[in-house]
C-alpha cells in the first residue's frame, strides 16, 4: 500500500514539472495534460487559458456543455485546494490525491474534446469489400457535421416555402410547420 502512495506521490509531483503555458503549447498537437496545479497562481492562468480555450475557435470549443460546466466546477474545486495549502508542496497526503484524482478528470475531459485530436475510422468504399482507413481530426469531424446540419436545415427551409416567397418564408425565418 505504500509504495501505491508513493508512486501516485511521484506521479503527482512530476506532473507538476510540466505546464501548459499557452506560450509553450503546440497548436498541432494533442495536450495530454492541459493543467498540471501547482501553486494558486500558476493555476489561475491555466484555468484562465482554458476557458478562452473553451470558447469559438478555441481549442476545446466543442466540448459540450454539460461537459464545460463540470470542467469549470472541477477547475474551481482545484483552485480551492490550493488556495487552502498555499501549494502542493504544503499539502497533505489526502489532499494530494483529491488534487490528483481531479486533475486527472480534467485533462480527460479536455483531451477527448481537442480539436486537434485524431478520429480514424475503417470503411468500405463503395464498389469494393477491401476496407479503407480515414482519419480526421475532431475539429474536421465536428465542422462537417455543423456544417451538414446547417445544409440540410437550409434545404428543409427551402423545400416547405417551395420557392413562392410564402409567408414566413423570408431568410431566417420558420414556417408555421
Amino acid at each position: 500500500m505504500r509504495k501505491v502512495i508513493v508512486f501516485i506521490a511521484a506521479t503527482l509531483l512530476a506532473s507538476f514539472a510540466y505546464a501548459a503555458d499557452s506560450q509553450d503549447v503546440d497548436a498541432s498537437k494533442v495536450l495530454d495534460k492541459p493543467v498540471v496545479a501547482d501553486t494558486p497562481e500558476a493555476f489561475a492562468q491555466q484555468a484562465a487559458w482554458i476557458e478562452q480555450e473553451m470558447q469559438a475557435d478555441g481549442r476545446y470549443e466543442f466540448t459540450n456543455p454539460s461537459e464545460r460546466q463540470r470542467v469549470r466546477g472541477l477547475l474551481s474545486q482545484m483552485a480551492s485546494l490550493l488556495q487552502r495549502s498555499g501549494s502542493v508542496a504544503a499539502m497533505d497526503q489526502n489532499t494530494k490525491l483529491k488534487l490528483f484524482n481531479t486533475q486527472e478528470e480534467v485533462n480527460a475531459i479536455l483531451k477527448h474534446n481537442d480539436s486537434n485530436r485524431l478520429v480514424c475510422e475503417s470503411r468500405k468504399p463503395i464498389g469494393s469489400n477491401i476496407p479503407q482507413t480515414h482519419c480526421h481530426t475532431y475539429r474536421q469531424m465536428e465542422e462537417t457535421a455543423r456544417n451538414t446540419k446547417a445544409g440540410m436545415q437550409q434545404f428543409d427551409h427551402s423545400r416547405l416555402c417551395n420557392g413562392g416567397g410564402e409567408a414566413g418564408c423570408a431568410p431566417g425565418s420558420r414556417s408555421g410547420h
